[in-house]
């Protein structure tokens, strides 16, 4: 088990518990949610009484980070090849996902991992079920999501057959100005000589529509 920095370990895990103790449902309402700041690169900040987004890990203050809390980003340069080829599956998975792409999606996924999603539009096999289901636009109202990009990684955690990565993440609605940042924890499993996502994350739920993010995203698969 390797982290890159003690510092950096200390923020993830308290994040992690302070998440999965106060996870709240965001996307229903406005005012829960980051935004950023009037700007075309939005800024990264969260106030300190503001809740983070459910399905995603709080940002509390370590030593070395900046006054505002802000976690510094992982120098991938530093990663070694196991570590880099798990950050380079989160992007694809990622950027997938941004571009409604199905069956890049499924091909990222463990086998079985999307079976605990109710998906809005339900189609034979993952690949359609991904393409219909996509950008969904729930008649309820909710916002409607239009893409998705890792900005920074954060951490990235690799033991034996297993590994973690924490991605700052931007989300853009349909129907809203201002875009969501969030830190998505997302679990992966080595299998077949690669790595694969074993549970979807909340970039994943985001992407369907779906407001109710569980708070299991957050734990390690079983």
């Amino acid at each position: 088990m390797r982290w890159r920095e003690l510092g950096r370990r200390k923020w993830v895990v308290a994040g992690l518990a302070a998440a999965a103790a106060a996870l709240v449902v965001v996307l229903g309402t406005s005012g829960s949610e980051r935004q950023a700041p009037d700007a075309e690169e939005p800024a990264d900040l969260i106030a300190p009484d503001e809740a983070p987004p459910e399905g995603a890990a709080e940002r509390p203050q370590a030593p070395g980070d900046e006054p505002d809390g802000e976690p510094p980003p992982l120098d991938e340069d530093e990663l070694d090849s196991e570590e880099r080829e798990a950050a380079r599956t989160v992007r694809a998975y990622v950027n997938g996902l941004d571009a409604r792409d199905g069956a890049a999606v499924c091909a990222l996924l463990a086998p079985g991992a999307i079976d605990e999603v109710e998906l809005p539009r339900r189609r034979d096999g993952c690949t359609e079920s991904l393409r219909a289901s996509i950008g969904f636009r729930d008649p309820r109202g909710l916002p409607v999501w239009d893409s998705a990009r890792v900005r920074s990684l954060l951490t990235v955690l690799v033991d034996g057959e297993r590994a973690s990565v924490t991605a700052t993440t931007v989300t853009r609605f349909a129907d809203r100005d201002q875009p969501s940042i969030e830190d998505d924890v997302v679990h992966l499993r080595r299998q077949g000589g690669r790595w694969l996502i074993a549970k979807p994350s909340s970039t994943l739920y985001r992407a369907l529509g779906i407001a109710d993010v569980p708070p299991r995203v957050l734990a390690p698969p079983k």
